[in-house]
């Protein structure tokens, strides 16, 4: 039987399928195959997902709620004590990104949201940041929350390695082994980011005011947990903006910008914009997979060839993170 569960449905001919991995936590290889048609076929249409059964405590979904909102609804002074300066790390303040690389849409007034970023640890004595690589960056914990790091870092190992089965299940949609992209030198290590969002009731004063502004995620695969209030909203194939609904117990998968440049367009990065329009405080919390930043690669090798569209120039993830980021965060040097 299909672990496809079912779909949801926008609009006349638009849907989100909605796939059961508890299968495939077991071991179950056609349950696997299975689960890699159906995410195919999502990546290929869409280009988001939801997974159910995906092996991540509820109890740490909702920790990483109560720490997300934990820390955001500490005085504006405290939280500025972990201000992000330089590197993406820490706390990001409203309007300290606007979208300003999007081609589809345009963001008039600087997004109305705010962040807390984690990035991946590494032990004083670790071979990668004794050898000062590109990946390892110094965190920048609040003192003041006793329990907050501990909360954030446990939910962060459980999306590594829910990441890591969802690069092994996009493998075999490739048509590549099950362990082609995990033991891959661009994933050794990943990248990986969790992001603690908060979005305040939009100002109805500001006309065309995001919380986050049209975009695409810059990186390779994004792990979203959804708050309860809706805002999300995902451009379709055809060209509307469609509101994502949130189901408990669900989490929600999109692609990148590096997977759509590896898979040689064959995959969707889908444009998405988030708009608070419930007058009420939102939180959301996603979780962000990519390569590492120095290696360069056109296309994964069942993605180009004879009767395939010529792949683009070889990139790494540095080369356009380093554009990007340098477009749409308003950093302070230090």
């Amino acid at each position: 039987m299909s672990v496809i569960a079912d779909r949801i449905g926008f609009a006349a001919g638009v849907s989100i399928p909605v796939i059961d991995l508890g299968p495939c936590l077991s071991g179950d290889d056609r349950a696997s195959a299975d689960a890699a048609r159906e995410i195919n076929d999502a990546c290929e249409g869409i280009g988001f997902y939801f997974v159910r059964n995906h092996g991540v405590a509820t109890a740490l979904v909702e920790r990483a709620f109560t720490e997300c909102e934990r820390f955001h609804s500490q005085p504006l002074d405290e939280k500025m004590k972990t201000r992000a300066t330089g590197k993406i790390v820490g706390y990001l303040p409203l309007g300290g990104q606007t979208q300003r690389t999007s081609v589809h849409g345009k963001s008039v007034a600087p997004d109305r949201s705010a962040s807390f970023y984690v990035r991946q640890e590494f032990a004083t004595d670790h071979p990668d940041r004794l050898g000062a690589k590109p990946w390892v960056f110094d965190n920048r914990w609040p003192e003041n929350l006793p329990g907050f790091r501990e909360g954030a870092l446990a939910y962060f190992d459980a999306m590594a390695g829910l990441g890591k089965l969802l690069l092994e299940l996009q493998s075999i949609a490739l048509g590549l082994p099950r362990d082609f992209m995990v033991s891959h030198e661009a994933f050794l290590p990943p990248t990986y980011n969790l992001r603690l969002l908060h979005y305040p009731p939009r100002d109805p004063a500001i006309e065309g005011q995001f919380g986050i502004g049209p975009h695409t995620d810059y990186s390779y695969t994004t792990i979203l947990a959804q708050s309860n209030l809706p805002g999300l909203e995902i451009l379709t194939p055809a060209g509307e903006w469609l509101e994502a609904p949130a189901l408990d117990g669900h989490l929600l998968i999109n692609n990148g910008d590096m997977c759509r440049r590896w898979t040689n367009g064959r995959y969707r990065s889908a444009p998405h914009r988030v708009i608070n329009r419930t007058g009420e405080t939102r939180y959301s919390v996603p979780f962000f997979i990519g390569p590492r930043v120095d290696v360069k690669i056109d296309a994964w090798p069942t993605c180009k060839g004879e009767g395939l569209p010529p792949p683009p120039e070889p990139l790494s993830f540095g080369e356009y993170l380093a554009e990007v980021n340098k477009k749409n965060y308003d950093l302070p040097a230090s």
